[in-house]
């Protein structure tokens, strides 16, 4: 039954496809944390994608689909600042009809990546999680020119039992992974993925995350082919909810 703690939990597609594995530890932290989530089975996506390589019409109606699945009066909890990014910056003049408006304002407004979420909906910084490694966390290009500026994941990061955080302030790079880029500059997106993956074994770290999985999802396919890299990449939500 749904009451004030009701979120809606939007699992963006490259999570679903690409580690649903971690779908899992986003719904439990949301339920560690007192939340009951509601899940839309038939949501699909919320057409970033499309919309970054020129497709208008489908994001569009990707777009719809998405204030219909969300039109109720509880905040939207996703583990992608990309996505959430893309819906507050997009969605009001990507979707206009009046009869919605409405509703595309409550999406805007309403609208979290999960870290932030945590720490600025919730006032949690810290989650008594344990997770004893070394972890490079790597700011997107989303987290850090499109969604709103805050330190939410740093701070639960710092803020985990164990865990060693490093980071790099001057490596400002995109991996590539972002809308169509990859695909058409293959050779750019090689070189990009090389130089976080080199910074990365410089520093030793033993964990990659991020608050985006499509970046990871990049980083990790890049990982296989250097055998003489042993880090592995994992979603932010199974750090922030491990006790091991």
């Amino acid at each position: 039954m749904a009451n004030e703690y009701t979120v809606n939990l939007f699992i963006p597609c490259c999570m679903d496809l690409y580690f649903p594995a971690g779908v899992p530890s986003v719904k439990g932290l949301l339920e560690k944390l007192g939340d009951v989530c509601y899940y839309n089975s038939e949501m699909t996506c919320c057409g970033r994608q499309f919309f970054y390589r020129g497709d208008i019409n489908a994001a569009k109606e990707l777009g719809y689909r998405m204030i219909r699945y969300f039109d109720n009066p509880y905040p939207v909890v996703c583990p992608s600042s990309a996505c959430i990014a893309y819906i507050k910056k997009h969605y009001m003049s990507l979707c206009e009809h009046s009869s919605v408006h409405a509703s595309i304002s409550h999406l805007i407004n309403n609208s979290f990546e999960l870290c932030d979420y945590i720490v600025n909906v919730k006032g949690k910084e810290k989650l008594n999680n344990k997770f004893p490694h070394s972890v490079f966390y790597f700011e997107s290009c989303a987290t850090r020119n499109l969604y709103p500026s805050n330190n939410a994941a740093q701070t639960l990061l710092e803020n985990t039992e164990g865990l060693t955080l490093l980071t790099d302030s001057d490596l400002k790079i995109c991996c590539g992974g972002n809308g169509g880029f990859a695909m058409h500059n293959a050779e750019m997106t090689e070189y990009a993925l090389s130089i976080i993956v080199e910074r990365v074994k410089k520093l030793g770290a033993e964990f990659i995350t991020s608050t985006d999985v499509h970046c990871l999802q990049y980083i990790e396919a890049y990982l296989q082919t250097r055998s003489d890299v042993k880090s592995n990449v994992i979603p932010i939500s199974e750090i922030l909810i491990s006790n091991n």
